[in-house]
């Protein structure tokens, strides 16, 4: 088995070759004009005399999606596609500008994209009916992100400081509910915020919209709990949430949302919306799974944050456990491995593929 990948994936690839995986590695796109085009991939499969088995892409909108669907359809290469979101009628119809671009493009060539897939990897069932609900009707398959659990701390050591911390790690957008947050945040006791802080880590997109979250916080008086910090990767990231006492995420829509695995990995508990698939906070009672409101906000806030400090931290040992059960990386690729042999013809249809 071989895999063609950017360069940039070298460093992830070391379990791929000790499987006897061969990798070939093209060069990465030197500007936004190659990554969209895909540039190097096109270079790549244009003096390919050995076509690959199968393409796999993420997206639906890229000049890039486009051209790789047509060099499968026309080579006879079956493809799989991972829209990452694409297709969540939320977010085709948040933004006015956005959503009539998008109807074009959905239009001219998005919907021949999904329609000539062999196979499209939905995150979770809420994606895959937003799916089916564009008139989508090739085979779904029900895949949620893996979670490389060796990546994250074998054990968690939480901070002790003067003031507890509830956490928002994600884009700051508007599609991310900040505004009602925020909003929420107003509403709570003083007696009890007095002890506590809003930490909202992120990078603003767009870059100006950070603007109208500081202007909301000054207005509301809030600037001596509610911090804007900026986005952060890597170790201080991994360090952010552990260091935290609860997390949040208020979204309006979310296809996966990969910040609150991360968070429960690190036994931070996680509060979210059920505009995400998360509905395992509820079944496994390690979390808040709401109905998104600003009174519902409030009202969820004041029952996390009025938990001892003892109950928050057995909330996230078992946060931890629930991800570990549900979402290893090794049961998501063995989950995506069937799908590539049943598109082959290589096994009967899994169970978790929707026909």
């Amino acid at each position: 088995m071989s895999f063609v990948v950017y360069e940039a994936s070298r460093s992830y690839e070391e379990r791929l070759t000790k499987e006897g995986v061969t990798m070939i590695n093209i060069p990465d796109p030197p500007n936004k004009f190659y990554h969209s085009w895909a540039i190097n991939v096109i270079r790549y499969l244009a003096k390919c005399s050995d076509f690959p088995d199968i393409l796999h892409f993420h997206g639906v909108w890229m000049p890039a999606n486009l051209w790789i669907s047509k060099f499968g359809r026309k080579k006879q290469i079956p493809y799989v596609i991972n829209p990452r979101g694409d297709l969540e009628l939320t977010r085709i119809n948040y933004n006015k500008i956005k959503k009539f671009k998008k109807n074009i493009a959905w239009r001219l060539y998005g919907k021949s994209i999904v329609e000539n897939a062999a196979c499209v990897i939905a995150t979770s069932d809420q994606e895959k009916n937003c799916m089916r609900s564009l008139g989508c009707k090739v085979p779904i398959a029900i895949i949620p992100n893996g979670i490389e659990l060796s990546s994250y701390p074998e054990k968690v050591i939480h901070a002790h400081r003067d003031k507890k911390i509830v956490l928002f790690l994600s884009r700051v957008n508007p599609i991310k509910g900040l505004e009602l947050l925020i909003e929420a945040w107003n509403k709570l006791p003083d007696s009890l915020v007095a002890n506590w802080e809003l930490h909202i880590v992120g990078n603003s997109d767009p870059a100006n919209y950070v603007c109208k979250l500081e202007e909301q916080i000054k207005n509301l008086g809030l600037v001596d709990s509610i911090k804007l910090l900026g986005p952060m990767t890597g170790d201080a990231k991994m360090q952010k949430y552990m260091n935290s006492d609860l997390f949040i995420l208020p979204t309006f829509n979310e296809n996966f949302g990969n910040v609150v695995a991360e968070a429960m990995m690190c036994e931070c508990p996680a509060i979210t919306t059920t505009n995400a698939p998360w509905k395992i906070l509820k079944e496994d009672k390690c979390g808040w799974w709401i109905d998104l409101s600003i009174d519902n906000l409030v009202k969820t806030l004041l029952e996390a944050m009025s938990l001892t400090d003892e109950e928050r931290i057995i909330l996230g040992k078992k946060g931890r456990q629930s991800i570990i059960n549900h979402f290893s990386a090794e049961s998501v690729s063995k989950k995506t491995k069937e799908v590539y042999e049943w598109v082959l013809g290589m096994r009967e249809k899994p169970d978790y593929v929707d026909v």
